[in-house]
C-alpha cells in the first residue's frame, strides 16, 4: 500500500526547450510546489540542448531575486541539478560552486554524476577522493549530494550500492531515476533493481519510458514500462519519503508547445493520484 506524500517536486526539463521560468509558471499552475533548479556544466547543456542557470555568473543578489521570483509563483527550490563529471577538468570546482548555489537558494539536495565515463575503473580512487571532498564541503553547507542513475559507477542500483560502499560517506546517497534504469541498461527492471539500493535513496526521479537502452522515449507516467507501485512500495518500505521529482523529458523528435508539455505533466500527476502517491483531494 503506497502512502501519499506532500514531497512531490518537478524539473523544468518537463518543458524541454522552454525558458525555465516559463516551465516554473506551468508547474505552479499544475499544483507543483517544489522544484529543481538546473545548473549544468555548459558542455552538458549544449550536448542535450538544455536551458540552465550558471552559478559562476550569478551574484548573491541575483540568487536572492531568483528565490523571491520562485516564491512569487508559490514554488520552493528543493534541488539543484548539477550533473558534474568529477573526472572532467574543472568540474570538481564547478560542483563546489553548485553546492554554494544550492545553499544560497535554500535547496537541500544537489544532483550530480560521479562520472559519465563507462571506463571509470582505472580512475576509481581519484573519483572516490574527489567525491569525499565534495561531500564534506556539502555537509558543511547543509546540502546532501545525490548521485544520479547515469552512465558510470551508478548505472543501476546494484552498481551504485557497491560504489557507495566504497565511498563510505554519510552525506552521499542516490537519486533513483526510474526511466534511466532502462536507458542505461539492458535486462534490468527498476522494480527489482531498486531493492539493491532502496535504503540509500535520498531523492527520486519519477520518469517513465516506452523505450529501451539508448532510446529517448520518456512518456507520461503510467504510459510506459515502469511499474511505479512496485518501485515506490520498495522505497517506502526502506523508509524513503521523498522528494519524488517529476522528470518527464519527452520523446525524441517531437516538438511540443507548452500546452503539450503541460498535458503530459497533468496526466502524470493524475496517474500518481491513481496509485495513491498523491492524495486524491490534492490539486
Amino acid at each position: 500500500m503506497i502512502q501519499p506524500t506532500d514531497s512531490i517536486a518537478a524539473s523544468p526539463f518537463c518543458f524541454g526547450g522552454l525558458n525555465p521560468f516559463v516551465a516554473y509558471g506551468c508547474l505552479a499552475r499544475a499544483g507543483i510546489r517544489y522544484v529543481e533548479v538546473p545548473a549544468l556544466p555548459a558542455a552538458l547543456a549544449m550536448r542535450y540542448d538544455l536551458n540552465t542557470f550558471v552559478p559562476e555568473i550569478l551574484s548573491e543578489d541575483d540568487v536572492k531575486r531568483m528565490r523571491e521570483r520562485l516564491a512569487g509563483l508559490g514554488l520552493t527550490p528543493i534541488t539543484v541539478a548539477a550533473f558534474c563529471d568529477l573526472l572532467e577538468p574543472g568540474q570538481v570546482e564547478a560542483l563546489r560552486r553548485r553546492i554554494d548555489f544550492a545553499c544560497l537558494l535554500g535547496a537541500s539536495y544537489v544532483l550530480t554524476d560521479a562520472t559519465g565515463r563507462p571506463e571509470y575503473e582505472g580512475f576509481r580512487q581519484k573519483l572516490l577522493n574527489s567525491l569525499r571532498h565534495a561531500a564534506d564541503y556539502a555537509d558543511d553547507h547543509g546540502v546532501r549530494i545525490a548521485l544520479e542513475i547515469h552512465e558510470g559507477p551508478t548505472r543501476n542500483g546494484q552498481l551504485a550500492a557497491k560504489f557507495l560502499d566504497a565511498l563510505n560517506h554519510p552525506n552521499v546517497g542516490i537519486n533513483y531515476d526510474t526511466g534511466n534504469v532502462y536507458y542505461y541498461n539492458e535486462g534490468i527492471e527498476p522494480g527489482e533493481d531498486v531493492k539493491h539500493i532502496a535504503d540509500r535513496v535520498i531523492h527520486a526521479h519519477l520518469k517513465d519510458t516506452s523505450g529501451g537502452k539508448g532510446e529517448w522515449q520518456f512518456c507520461a507516467l503510467g504510459e510506459g514500462r515502469v511499474q511505479f507501485p512496485s518501485v515506490i512500495g520498495t522505497l517506502q518500505s526502506a523508509g524513503f519519503r521523498g522528494p519524488y521529482s517529476l522528470e518527464v523529458e519527452g520523446v525524441q523528435g517531437e516538438d511540443l508547445n507548452r500546452e503539450g508539455h503541460m498535458a503530459r505533466v497533468l496526466k502524470s500527476l493524475d496517474y500518481l493520484r491513481q496509485i495513491g502517491l498523491i492524495a486524491r483531494c490534492s490539486k
